[in-house]
C-alpha cells in the first residue's frame, strides 16, 4: 500500500510540474527542422496512449520514444507500421527490427514519409503550384541497449540519419538518441530520453522526454510523460490501458487504450462520424486497442490500432504489426 501511495505521489508531482511548464510559450516555436519526426510514427500503442510511452517503451518500436526499451526485448522482433495523417500525409513504409544477444539488444528501423499536392506557400505567402509540391522525407536508425542490475536498469542509444526532400530542398543530417529505463519493481517504471540531439535547431529539433508508468494490479496500466521539443513549449501526455483477463479469451490478449496529449487547439470537425460520437472538438484525445497471440503458426503476433481526432484537420489512424520469433 505504501509503495502505491508513493507511486501516486510521484505521478502527481510530475503532472503539476509539467502543467506549469506547458503554459509557457517558447520563443523558438516553429523554428526547428525535420518537423515530420514529431508525427509519432512507428507505434500505434504509443499514439493511443497520448504518446506517454517513454517509461513503457519496449521492443522494436521503442527506438522512436526511448532506445533503452530495446533492452527489454526477449525475442527477435520484426515490426511494421502504417500512419495515415492529415492533409494526405502518410508513412507507407516503417520497418523496425530488434535482435537480442544475451543482455545486449541491437535494433534498427527505417521510415519513409510522402505527401503530394498540399497547400504550400513561399516566404511572401504566395501559393505554390500544388502539382509541383512534393515531400519525400525519411530516417533510419541503428541502436543498441543493455540491461543491468538483474533487469532493473536499461540503457540505450542510437544514431539516426534524417533525410528531408521538401519540394526539392534536400538535407541529410546525422543525430543521436539516448535514454534509460528504471524498473525498481513489477509495478513502477521510470523513463528518460533525449532524442535527435547533435544537430542545429534549424536542421533537426531535439526532444527531451521524461515520465513514469504504473501497473495497477494485473490488468490496468497508467502512464504519464512530459516532452520538451527544442522548438516548442513542453507537452504533457497521459494514457491508460486495460487488458481483458485472459480467461475470457482462448488464444491471446486484448487491450483497450485511451490517452490525451495537450496539443494546440485544432478547431471543430465537420465530420458526421465524429459529431455522432461527440468528438468533433476532441483535439488531443486518442483511442486504440491491441491484440496479441503467441499461437499464430508458432510465432507471437501483435496488432495495434490508434485513432486520433484532429479537430478541423480530420482524423489520424495508425496500424502497427509486430512478429516475435
Amino acid at each position: 500500500m505504501i509503495s502505491r501511495l508513493r507511486a501516486a505521489a510521484l505521478a502527481l508531482a510530475l503532472f503539476f510540474a509539467a502543467a506549469s511548464l506547458a503554459l509557457a510559450i517558447d520563443p523558438a516555436a516553429g523554428t526547428g527542422g525535420a518537423a515530420f519526426l514529431k508525427l509519432g510514427q512507428g507505434s500505434a500503442r504509443a499514439m493511443a496512449l497520448g504518446r506517454s510511452y517513454v517509461a513503457l517503451a519496449e521492443g522494436s518500436d521503442s527506438m522512436i520514444y526511448n532506445p533503452a526499451g530495446l533492452g527489454v526485448t526477449q525475442q527477435k522482433e520484426l515490426g511494421y507500421s502504417y500512419l495515415r495523417h492529415v492533409q494526405d500525409l502518410d508513412t507507407p513504409l516503417y520497418l523496425a527490427y530488434a535482435h537480442p544477444m544475451g543482455r545486449t539488444v541491437w535494433g534498427a528501423n527505417l521510415a519513409y514519409i510522402a505527401a503530394d499536392g498540399f497547400d504550400a506557400r513561399d516566404s511572401a505567402g504566395v501559393p505554390q503550384a500544388s502539382s509541383e509540391v512534393r515531400v519525400r522525407d525519411g530516417f533510419g536508425t541503428l541502436a543498441i541497449a543493455r540491461s543491468f542490475w538483474y533487469e532493473k536498469l536499461f540503457l540505450g542509444g542510437g544514431m539516426k540519419l534524417v533525410h528531408e526532400d521538401n519540394a526539392g530542398a534536400i538535407h541529410d543530417t546525422m543525430v543521436g538518441d539516448i535514454g534509460f529505463l528504471v524498473k525498481p519493481n513489477h509495478s513502477l517504471s521510470l523513463g528518460f530520453a533525449i532524442m535527435n540531439f547533435g544537430a542545429s535547431l534549424s536542421e533537426v529539433a531535439s526532444v527531451t522526454r521524461g515520465g513514469a508508468a504504473y501497473r495497477w494490479g494485473d490488468f490496468i496500466t497508467l502512464a504519464l510523460e512530459i516532452s520538451k521539443p527544442a522548438d516548442n513549449s513542453a507537452r504533457i501526455g497521459v494514457g491508460g490501458e486495460f487488458q481483458v483477463p485472459e480467461e475470457y479469451l482462448e488464444v491471446g490478449q486484448l487491450t483497450f487504450r485511451m490517452g490525451y496529449f495537450n496539443s494546440d487547439t485544432l478547431g471543430q470537425s465537420d465530420s458526421g462520424q465524429l459529431k455522432s460520437l461527440r468528438l468533433e472538438r476532441a483535439s488531443g484525445l486518442s483511442f486504440g486497442f491491441g491484440l496479441y497471440t503467441s499461437q499464430a503458426f508458432g510465432y507471437g503476433v501483435g496488432l495495434d490500432y490508434a485513432f486520433v481526432p484532429f479537430g478541423a484537420l480530420g482524423t489520424v489512424d495508425q496500424f502497427s504489426l509486430k512478429v516475435k520469433f
